[in-house]
């Protein structure tokens, strides 16, 4: 996998050879505690409307994570700048809701 600069960073990045195939997620399950956040990033199962299989887990600290969502919101506005704004669907088979696909009770994304 090529180096890549990061424009304005000064930093190089290098995606190593174990890590660059990519995984599509559609759920996120969070769970944290006051030393951490772990990040378990999956797939519902069609099969099983009620099971999410996780592919991919990610641990950082809590200051990390509150950076990490002001770069993904900083991004999310610059799609929406270009592109226009993302329409948010409910899941199918579920009523509509005001949480955007988080379920503060549950910890689940998507």
């Amino acid at each position: 996998m090529p180096e890549q600069d990061t424009p304005g960073l000064g930093v190089q990045v290098k995606v190593q050879e174990s890590a660059s195939q990519v995984v599509y997620t559609d759920a996120v399950l969070v769970n944290g505690s006051p030393l951490g956040f772990i990040l378990n990033f999956g797939q519902w199962a069609p099969e099983q409307p009620n099971l999410v299989r996780v592919y991919s887990r990610v641990g950082m600290s809590p200051n990390h994570l509150k950076m990490l969502a002001a770069l993904l919101q900083q991004n999310v506005e610059g799609y929406e700048k270009q592109f226009g704004p993302i329409p948010v669907a409910p899941l199918p088979n579920e009523p509509p809701h005001s949480h955007v696909g988080f379920e503060p009770a549950k910890g689940v994304i998507g």
